[in-house]
C-alpha cells in the first residue's frame, strides 16, 4: 500500500560514548539466491581488516534510493557493523520476478546465511526495517535461520489475512501502493513507456485519479493492475482466513523463534501496526523456549504514525505530543544490537515495555503487558434513538440501560465515510464526521477526574440491518472542553464486516431484521482523558478508502457490480445492552 513505504532517520549521529569510530567503505555487490538468482545489495563496512556482526535491510522500493538519505547504514557502520541494503527478488538491482511477498521466506534465509559468511563478517547478523522491510524479517525468522540473532521488524502486522482483510474488509490502500511504487519499476524493467518510470510521477498522477477508481465494481475488473500486478487479483478472490495465505503467515512458528525482536508502532500507525507489535510481543512471551529472547525483546509504542520516526517530529496531525515523542529510533536501536551482537552492558537499556500516553504526554517504562492495575471498565450506550439526528442525544456512561429505544441511520455505500487523514494517519478533529447522518455519537459527562486508559478498546453490540451482510466500524474520541473531538487511533482499526463476525475463516450471511451480539476491537491506545474532557464513540459502517464499501447486496463482495442501501440499528435496552468496554488504569 502506498503509505507502506517506511524508513527510520536518525539525528544524533555522534557514536556511543567509549566507541570507536570507524572509517568506511561503501561497495555494491549480488548475493546469490539457492535458485540461482542474483540480488542486489550496498554495503557499509569498517575500513578494517577483521570480523564484525552484521545488520540486513531488504527492500523493495530501491536500495540506491535509501542509501541516497538513509543515515542509519553509515552510523551503524562506524560503529563496528557491516550493513547491507539488499533489494528483494525482482526489485531495481535484484535478478527475478517480483510477486509481493512469495519469495520472502526462502529468499530472507539465503540472504542471512549467506551475510552470515561474508568475509568481514563474524557470523551473528540482525535485522531491521518497516513496514514491507518489516514484514519480510518476520518471513525469515519464520524460517529460523541459525546465524540470525536479532530482529528489528516496526509498524508491521504478524498475521497474513487480518493484513489484506483487516475485520475481513478489503484494505483499499493495497491500490495505492501498487501504482505509485510498484507499477513504475515494473515498467521500466519491461522497457515500456505507457507510464511512468518514476515513482514521484506516479504519485503525481495518481493523485489526480484516484477517487475514480477507489468507487470501481466490480473489483475483480479493475483494469490497471492487470498488467503488472495479478497477485492483486488473487487477492481479491481469497477473501476468507485459510492457508492458501501461508505464504506470508507467521502467527504459528513463533516456537522457531531464536532471536529476540525489537517492536515499534505507533497509535496512529496503520491498525495492524499495534495490534501486531501487541501480539508479537506476547506471543514471544508465552511461545519462545528461549530466556534470552525473552528478555531481551522489546515494545515500543508511541504517538506515531506509519512514517518516520525521529527526535524532533513531535506533532502529529492537529495535537503536538510534546518534546518526549521525540525519539531517537537508530540510536535507541544500535544499543539494543549491542547488547546482543556484541555481548556489550547497556545501563539504559530500554524496558521490556515502553508506552506513549497521550494526554499526559509522558512515556511509562512497563515490564509487562497488558499493564498491571489495568481493568477492564464498561461504558452503556445510552439514548432516546436520536444519536445519530441529535449529537447531544447519545450517551456514555457507568449505568446499565432499562428501556431505550433503538438508534439507526442509514448506510449509503455510494457515500462512505471519507478519512482524509488515510495517507497518513493522525489525530484530527472529527466534528465534520459526527455531522453526518450515518454516524452515531455517544458521548459521557466531563469527567471528574483524570481517567487514563491503557489497552485494547472493545464496543460489544447489538445490532441489525436489513441487508444479508454489511459493515460496522468505531472511532474512539477525547473530546476537549473546547468542543474538539481528537480520534485517539488510526480510523481503520475497530472495524468488522458482519459476514465474518463468528470467525474470518467462514462466512455467514445475516437474516435482515434480527439482532446480533458482535464485538468490535483491535483498537488500541493509551491516552489520559483530563478532567474535564469527555469519552466519545462513534459508531458507523464505513472506513473509506482504508476498506472497500460493503455493498450490503450478500453476494461475494470482489465480483459484485450493484450497490444497495442498508438501515442500521443500534440497541441498547435492558436485554441489548450494547456497551464500550475501556482499559482502565487503577490508581
Amino acid at each position: 500500500m502506498r503509505y507502506i513505504v517506511l524508513t527510520f532517520f536518525i539525528l544524533a549521529a555522534q557514536p556511543t560514548i567509549g566507541q570507536h569510530s570507524f572509517n568506511v567503505v561503501r561497495e555494491e555487490i549480488s548475493i546469490p539466491m539457492r535458485d540461482g538468482i542474483k540480488l542486489g545489495a550496498i554495503v557499509y563496512r569498517p575500513d578494517q581488516n577483521q570480523k564484525f556482526p552484521a545488520i540486513v535491510y531488504r527492500t523493495p522500493y530501491g536500495s540506491l534510493n535509501y542509501d541516497g538519505y538513509a543515515e542509519f547504514p553509515l552510523k551503524a557502520a562506524k560503529q563496528g557493523y557491516v550493513v547491507f541494503l539488499v533489494d528483494v527478488r525482482g526489485r531495481y538491482s535484484s535478478e527475478g520476478e517480483f510477486v509481493a511477498y512469495k519469495n520472502e521466506k526462502q529468499d530472507g534465509y539465503d540472504v542471512i546465511e549467506w551475510v552470515a559468511r561474508y568475509e568481514f563478517c563474524n557470523g551473528r547478523v540482525g535485522t531491521y526495517g518497516g513496514s514491507y522491510p518489516g514484514i519480510v524479517q518476520w518471513q525469515a525468522l519464520s524460517l529460523a535461520p541459525p546465524s540470525l540473532k536479532a530482529a528489528a521488524p516496526e509498524m508491521t502486522p504478524i498475521g497474513s489475512h487480518h493484513f489484506f482483510y483487516y475485520g475481513g474488509a478489503f484494505s483499499f490502500p493495497w491500490l495505492d501502493w501498487f501504482v505509485t511504487s510498484i507499477l513504475p519499476d515494473k515498467r521500466q524493467r519491461a522497457n515500456d513507456t505507457s507510464g511512468t518510470w518514476s515513482d514521484d510521477v506516479a504519485e503525481e498522477e495518481w493523485q489526480q485519479v484516484k477517487q475514480k477508481w477507489y468507487s470501481y465494481r466490480p473489483l475483480t475488473e479493475l483494469p490497471i493492475l492487470k498488467k503488472y500486478a495479478p497477485e492483486y487479483y488473487e487477492w481479491l478472490t481469497h477473501p476468507d482466513s485459510s492457508a492458501w495465505w501461508s505464504f506470508v503467515e507467521i502467527q504459528n512458528d513463533f516456537k522457531k523463534i531464536q532471536a529476540p525482536i525489537f517492536l515499534l508502532s505507533g497509535w496512529y500507525d496503520a491498525a495492524y501496526g499495534p495490534e501486531g507489535a501487541i501480539r508479537a510481543y506476547n506471543k514471544i512471551m508465552k511461545e519462545s523456549e528461549r530466556t534470552a529472547v525473552r528478555e531481551h525483546t522489546k515494545l515500543i509504542l508511541g504517538p506515531w504514525n506509519h512514517t518516520t520516526v525521529t527526535t524532533r517530529k513531535t506533532r502529529f496531525g492537529e495535537i503536538e505530543f510534546g518534546p518526549s515523542a521525540g525519539f531517537d529510533y537508530n540510536q535507541a536501536l544500535l544499543e539494543w544490537y549491542d547488547i546482543i551482537l556484541k555481548d556489550k552492558t547497556n545501563l539504559n537499556a530500554l524496558s521490556p515495555v515502553n508506552i506513549f500516553v497521550m494526554g499526559e504526554n509522558k512515556w511509562r517504562h512497563e515490564q509487562q503487558w497488558p499493564l498491571n492495575g489495568v481493568k477492564p471498565v464498561a461504558y452503556y450506550l445510552h439514548s432516546q434513538g436520536n444519536a445519530g439526528a441529535d449529537k447531544s442525544g447519545g450517551r456514555l456512561n457507568l449505568v446499565p440501560p432499562g428501556k431505550e429505544k433503538n438508534d439507526e441511520y442509514l448506510f449509503d455505500p455510494a457515500n462512505p465515510l471519507w478519512d482524509k487523514s488515510y495517507e497518513k494517519s493522525y489525530p484530527y478533529d472529527q466534528r465534520e464526521i459526527e455531522s453526518r447522518k450515518d454516524v452515531l455519537v455517544y458521548t459521557s459527562e466531563p469527567l471528574t477526574e483524570d481517567l487514563e486508559v491503557i489497552g485494547e478498546v472493545v464496543a460489544e453490540l447489538f445490532v441489525s440491518s436489513s441487508a444479508r451482510d454489511t459493515d460496522f466500524s468505531i472511532t474512539l474520541c477525547d473530546v476537549y472542553p473546547d468542543g474538539r473531538s481528537i480520534n485517539l487511533s488510526g480510523l481503520d482499526a475497530g472495524y468488522l464486516r458482519m459476514r465474518y463476525r463468528n470467525g474470518y475463516g467462514k462466512q455467514e450471511l445475516m437474516e435482515p431484521g434480527k439482532i446480533y451480539p458482535i464485538k468490535i476491537g483491535s483498537l488500541y491506545t493509551a491516552n489520559v482523558f483530563k478532567k474535564g474532557h469527555r469519552i466519545r464513540l462513534q459508531i458507523t459502517s464505513s472506513k473509506a478508502p482504508h476498506y472497500d464499501p460493503n455493498p450490503n447486496t450478500g453476494a461475494e463482495i470482489a465480483t459484485e457490480k450493484n450497490l444497495q442501501l442498508a438501515q442500521q440499528k443500534i440497541f441498547h435496552e435492558k436485554n441489548f445492552p450494547s456497551r464500550l468496554v475501556l482499559p482502565v488504569v487503577s490508581k
